[in-house]
């Protein structure tokens, strides 16, 4: 408790010499206080309408009120106010039932001092605080819980773990369900398992299973399961092998994934010999299958998103960090499928956005990382200190350059060689500039006619299309995805061999984002006061933390969803607001419209997604500008400074 602050203490109490014995109490208490009394349950209730009260001192025995009567009406009206029960009756089983009822603790009248009462309300205070920290805990983890399993269900990925002493199996629900079972049906083992495993593939997943628990390594397999004797589908497997120091069992936990749909996607592509002469695709047709598929898979990384960042346990997280990886798979290949689908029209339009670019490089390092590692293949990379925080370009085309490409030469790699990723910027002049991607493999060289075959997209699909028998490769099909967008990029692409290493070469024009400049001295030469609007308990510690130690002039107050902070500015005026988008009750969209109809202050919207539709809708509400979570204090600073400039100047 903050003993600078006085507490706002009420006293429903008819007595009038007991209600002065606590007045004299308080003064040897050590509680800055401010005293309200009432001597009626009804006359209480109007001051707790009217006032911010921090404690009750609640008599059970009113003329208007008596018994536990009194205590619970209170506790209805008022749950958010913690209550001390003052009693006349010396009967500890009336006090344990005072505090079962919902008081935070009971003084028996005339036998407690200013020492004790003092006590007894610094106990209250913070007792009844951490309570409430609880149960928003609880809830918070019982709606993150729900979230994880609904994530699990859409993405239809599901948890296994193994004991491979008595190969009895436990599996989450989604995984009952992959194999057409009900939830908790039947109590798996490994021979369940194995029995609805494809014969062909028997011996591929049992040398799986085996291979699995002999290091500490994680161990990936796809293949194929036939369900109802009749229906087969393609399930990605990951296994680890696992201590549970509690039981002191060896586990093999893993976690596994129905890729029907994309492995007939895979051979879709392939068995329609996609081809100019052969296979044409209208635009509404690729339309409506982009929208349906991205769209579902829009939801999942938005439930991801919200689970990630919600209180979860350890296990959890990890559970989380495999379905993303999945997810990501999941989303690349969905984007491969829709812009090969798009390579044989005229569709394929640049949809700018601003990109973090080495936030994003490491993305890409960290899913490639796991196949080269899987693969025995060492895997740098590589960034220039010239490369800005930020440029403005087509993320989601450059992703799949990066991925089919490093995939492809993954494909390809020498094992006794490397692959490196090196990132450069080049021509840069005014906002504009080229970003360069080299990919260096180690250990292998390509023919000039490999070199060519590569570079040249519609060749390879013409190559392939024109041989009935001949089916595209995959590694292929990546490659002509990587040519075909870097010309939709308008970029330039080559590739050098010699002396057993081949180097691909990427240039694509972007546009550079301006960096505020900051000065560690730039801090705000006047009083400033700050409105943070944020619904999340932990942001607004930390944010007005960061805000307060950059000046002893920075004051901030805190409003929990655009609804008080409407109210607030409306009565406080402020110089600055910071504004988070979605919240609940009223989000800051909303709220900034509503502040806008009376004031131009500004306001910097904290936003969790950093995409051109994100940042129109700011600027049309009348946001000044935006900053995406997470970011650096000193961004933030800067963020400011740019629009208190005229107030510092």
């Amino acid at each position: 408790m903050n003993t600078n602050s006085k507490t706002n203490i009420l006293i429903i109490e008819d007595n009038l010499g007991d209600f002065n014995l606590v007045k004299i109490l308080l003064k040897d208490a050590s509680v800055k206080n401010e005293l309200y009394h009432a001597e009626t349950y009804f006359d209480g209730m109007d001051i707790l309408k009217n006032h911010e009260i921090s404690l009750v001192l609640l008599d059970l025995s009113l003329p208007d009120s008596s018994g536990f009567k009194t205590l619970s009406n209170f506790l209805e009206k008022f749950p958010l106010i913690p209550v001390i029960v003052l009693t006349g009756v010396n009967n500890e089983i009336v006090g344990n039932q005072a505090i079962k009822a919902g008081a935070q603790d009971f003084l028996v009248k005339g036998q407690f001092d200013g020492k004790i009462l003092g006590r007894s309300i610094r106990y209250s205070l913070h007792r009844f605080k951490t309570q409430l920290q609880l149960e928003e805990t609880a809830r918070n983890l019982a709606v993150s819980e729900k979230r994880f399993v609904e994530a699990q269900e859409m993405a239809q990925f599901g948890n296994w773990e193994m004991d491979i002493v008595s190969n009895s199996m436990k599996w989450t629900d989604e995984v009952y369900r992959i194999f057409g079972y009900n939830p908790g049906s039947i109590s798996p083992t490994c021979s369940d398992y194995m029995s609805y495993v494809h014969l062909d593939d028997r011996q591929t997943v049992e040398d799986f299973f085996e291979d699995s628990t002999k290091d500490g390594q994680l161990h990936k397999l796809e293949h194929r399961i036939v369900v109802d004797g009749r229906t087969i589908k393609y399930v990605s497997l990951q296994a680890k092998v696992y201590f549970e120091n509690v039981t002191n069992k060896i586990l093999l936990v893993g976690a596994i994934q129905d890729i029907t749909e994309r492995k007939l996607s895979e051979q879709l592509i392939i068995e329609k010999n996609i081809s100019s002469g052969t296979s044409k695709l209208k635009e509404e047709a690729i339309a409506d299958m982009s929208f349906h598929i991205r769209t579902p898979l829009s939801s999942i990384v938005n439930l991801l998103f919200l689970l990630e960042n919600s209180p979860i346990n350890s296990q959890q997280k990890e559970f989380v960090e495999g379905l993303k990886t999945s997810i990501d798979d999941l989303s690349i290949m969905t984007n491969n499928l829709l812009n090969f689908s798009l390579l044989m029209s005229e569709n394929l339009n640049v949809e700018e956005e601003e990109i973090s670019i080495r936030d994003f490089l490491h993305s890409v390092e960290k899913v490639i990382k796991i196949k080269a590692d899987n693969n025995g293949n060492e895997f740098d990379i590589e960034i220039s200190k010239l490369v800005p925080e930020k440029i403005i370009s087509d993320s989601n085309k450059i992703t799949q350059v990066l991925y089919n490409l490093l995939d492809n030469t993954l494909t390809d790699a020498n094992k006794d060689g490397g692959l490196q990723l090196n990132c450069e910027l080049q021509n840069h002049l005014d906002n504009k500039a080229n970003i360069v991607f080299r990919v260096v493999n180690k250990g292998v060289t390509l023919t000039d006619e490999n070199i060519q075959e590569l570079l040249e997209a519609d060749k390879v699909l013409e190559v392939h299309n024109n041989t009935e028998e001949a089916k595209p490769e995959q590694s292929l099909l990546g490659m002509a995805i990587v040519a075909k967008l870097i010309k939709t990029l308008k970029g330039q692409y080559t590739i050098e061999s010699n002396d057993n290493t081949t180097s691909y070469n990427i240039s694509i024009p972007v546009k550079t984002v301006k960096q505020l400049s900051f000065n560690e001295n730039h801090k705000p030469e006047v009083p400033l006061k700050i409105l943070l609007v944020e619904d999340h308990f932990l942001n607004q510690i930390a944010t007005k933390k960061v805000l307060t130690t950059w000046s002893n002039l920075v004051s901030v107050d805190i409003a929990e969803n655009g609804l008080v902070s409407v109210e607030k500015y409306r009565e406080h005026g402020y110089d600055l607001i910071l504004m988070d988008i979605q919240m609940p009750v009223m989000g800051g969209i909303e709220a900034t419209k509503k502040i806008r109809e009376k004031s131009a202050v500004p306001i910097i919207a904290l936003t969790a997604n950093s995409s051109k539709q994100e940042s129109e809708r700011c600027k049309e509400a009348g946001i000044n500008d935006y900053i995406s979570k997470p970011f650096k204090p000193q961004d933030l600073y800067s963020k400011i400074m740019a629009q208190l400039l005229p107030i510092n100047s």
